[in-house]
């Protein structure tokens, strides 16, 4: 099961990445990269590191109900999740997220996993209102219908349909913090077919991820969440702007406010569409609709050439520091990746089958990464 989401992971991000690089052309690609200003990319990184320290805050209030940690121990937690997702395929950095944060702060795997989920569902409904937002303000007028013209209005009604989709899954999450008793006897209810001898670890379970959700009791710290997810990417569509600059795709819009509009609707719509479940850090996907979507918006004449080198360079920006500083991390707590994981994968499986589980059975010791 594993090898087949590696492999199907790695299948989509081959297939989108044949695709994008296909339709450019390869010598203006590679001069393009060449001629390009890179040192626009120090203070890009900059800006996304910041973003990494907003969503440590944002960790923070999720989880102040079930431990309070300080944002300056989640940061590394952050960064961890982070990495791991950039090299394994299906969101599998979230579980190794989840496992690092219990091992590092004795807080529940489960409830972890949920406050990230949570995290997920924030981001997808901010971006989704960063794009309401900058269409009537950025040159975007037509780009419905370009997109229409080029890929078929399938693309437009699945994001639609994406859109609702967030929305309605945070209400259910919201309701079920609200009534944390009836959901679970709901979902007792629904698992009465499961043998009796799994209904203690079951229950135990369904109450750790209804734990995971008691932030959205409280209508002002709901409000805090997303005051706080607004920073994380607006950070994040600075560093599109900034290596903007080093292709000089400043030159193709009237002033840079229009210029740093577009850019937080692209960072909106290529996140959104890399979120799914798939390849290591959206790989392919990222790419193919992040150019898709810079180079059909009207009145910038940039072509699919230069939308390549670029789109290329930014996803570099955002993957690669994170692998890096993710590693450097690990290194200082005597970890690897790779038993991190499977310790991880261990402590499921153990969940799994033994019903007094211990959250706390599995510590990861420096020691036996020396052995």
């Amino acid at each position: 099961m594993n090898r087949g989401k590696i492999w199907i992971g790695l299948g989509i991000s081959v297939a989108f990445l044949v695709i994008f690089f296909l339709t450019s052309e390869p010598q203006v690609l590679l001069d393009t990269l060449r001629l390009a200003d890179y040192v626009f990319l120090f203070p890009a990184i900059g800006l996304y590191l910041i973003s990494i320290l907003f969503r440590a805050l944002r960790w923070n209030v999720l989880l102040k109900h079930i431990k309070f940690i300080k944002p300056i121990r989640l940061y590394p937690v952050v960064v961890v999740g982070y990495m791991a997702n950039n090299l394994l395929p299906m969101r599998l950095g979230e579980v190794v997220r989840s496992y690092y944060l219990s091992e590092r702060e004795g807080v529940s795997k489960v409830s972890a996993l949920m406050s990230i989920f949570l995290e997920r569902v924030l981001d997808a409904l901010v971006l989704i209102l960063l794009i309401v937002i900058c269409i009537p303000f950025s040159p975007v007028f037509g780009l419905a219908e370009a997109f229409e013209q080029h890929h078929g209005g399938l693309y437009l009604l699945s994001g639609i349909a994406l859109a609702f989709l967030f929305f309605i899954i945070f209400l259910l999450l919201f309701f079920a913090a609200l009534y944390p008793a009836r959901t679970q006897s709901f979902f007792l209810f629904v698992i009465k077919w499961v043998p009796s001898k799994f209904e203690p670890l079951i229950a135990k379970n369904i109450a750790k991820l209804l734990e995971g959700l008691m932030s959205l009791r409280k209508l002002d710290t709901i409000a805090l969440l997303f005051l706080l997810s607004f920073p994380v990417w607006l950070c994040e569509a600075g560093l599109f702007v900034l290596i903007g600059f080093s292709f000089g795709l400043n030159d193709s819009y009237q002033n840079l406010i229009e210029m740093a509009l577009v850019m937080i609707l692209v960072t909106s719509v290529a996140n959104i569409a890399s979120s799914v479940p798939g390849p290591p850090g959206g790989i392919g996907i990222f790419e193919w609709v992040a150019r898709e979507v810079l180079i059909l918006i009207p009145a910038t004449g940039i072509d699919r050439t230069l939308g390549t080198a670029y789109v290329s360079v930014v996803h570099a920006a955002l993957l690669l520091p994170m692998i890096l500083f993710g590693q450097l991390i690990l290194w200082l707590d005597h970890i690897s990746l790779r038993r991190l994981y499977r310790s991880s994968r261990s402590s499921v499986k153990a969940s799994n089958l033994q019903v007094d589980h211990d959250d706390e059975a599995h510590c990861i010791k420096s020691g036996d990464d020396k052995k």
